[in-house]
């Protein structure tokens, strides 16, 4: 504060400041050249080489009007999303781009609502009551958050077989119903932030511990609940690693992304730079628009009320 009373800025700030612009532009500028990427025809790319500018018309290369850029490019990977080769019970089935959403909206929904949930009841158990064995779960999440564990995929696809639950979507259910991450520490410091009066106020009018869980703490942390889920939301969306590993007859559309990218054979169209850009943007879209819409109240601060002594 300097003698005006006017805050000073430090040179970090400013250090600061310039990364995160760079980053800003350096992110939009990528997602702009994806979209135009996705609207340009092949030989415009590859043949005249227009790698970085609108569209252009393949005999005068004059720019492109919007409508008359390559739109097509959407139908075509819609279409080359369809996965095929692949067995469910043992029979070869093909899974139309339809089917893949809607697999994605019941993996990246479920999953992100369970890894959200699961610390948050664990927290909010350790943070009401004080028991020894309190500490005992604070470091058994501290301990998997350090130490690496690796190389446990072939014992649980072991597990999931002789449960019945290989290629199912309540096996990625059951991985991710765990609290063993950073969000049990987010949510445990939220929770021993709220007056413990409100708990009592409510016991003393007759409320039981699921209503004072669900109408009391619940409440007070849906900003940071609904950040966590969405944040969640996004990750599993991009997610096909792990569809590959444990559903692979459950296929998302980032899973069929990958399909595409990795499989050219077929149509020319289908290992084409403008059409794999097109599926990329496809898939972006949705969680942009989740994004936007939500951002107000997801990336605003958690206030929390106190009781007046």
């Amino acid at each position: 504060m300097t003698k005006n009373g006017k805050e000073k800025t430090s040179p970090i700030s400013f250090v600061l400041c310039a990364i995160l612009v760079l980053y800003t532009v350096v992110f939009l500028m990528l997602l702009l050249w994806a979209l135009i990427t996705a609207v340009k025809s092949n030989d415009d790319f590859v043949l005249r080489s227009n790698f970085f500018w609108l569209p252009k018309d393949a005999t005068t290369r004059a720019l492109l009007l919007p409508w008359e850029w390559e739109w097509e490019n959407f139908a075509k990977i819609i279409k080359y999303f369809e996965v095929k080769g692949i067995y469910r019970n043992g029979v070869e089935i093909a899974v139309p781009f339809i089917t893949q959403v809607i697999y994605t909206l019941l993996y990246a929904g479920g999953c992100s609502l369970l890894q959200a949930l699961c610390p948050c009841i664990v927290a909010y158990a350790t943070s009401k009551f004080s028991y020894r064995f309190n500490r005992v779960i604070e470091l058994v999440v501290l301990f998997t958050m350090i130490i690496p564990i690796v190389g446990s995929s072939m014992s649980m696809i072991d597990f999931l077989y002789a449960m019945n639950l290989y290629d199912t979507f309540l096996c990625l259910y059951v991985q991710k119903f765990y609290f063993a991450n950073m969000y049990y520490l987010v949510y445990s410091a939220v929770f021993k932030g709220v007056s413990k009066e409100y708990y009592e106020a409510a016991h003393i009018d007759g409320a039981s511990e699921w209503v004072v869980m669900t109408r009391i703490s619940l409440p007070l942390i849906a900003t940071s609940f609904g950040l966590i889920v969405l944040l969640q939301f996004i990750g599993y969306w991009n997610d096909y690693g792990t569809l590959l590993v444990y559903a692979p007859s459950h296929p998302t559309i980032s899973y069929g992304l990958y399909r595409v990218m990795t499989d050219s054979t077929g149509s020319s169209d289908r290992g084409s730079t403008p059409v794999q850009m097109a599926g990329c943007v496809l898939i972006v879209i949705p969680t942009m628009i989740l994004f936007l819409i939500f951002r107000d109240k997801l990336m605003g601060n958690l206030t929390i009320g106190g009781v007046k002594e």
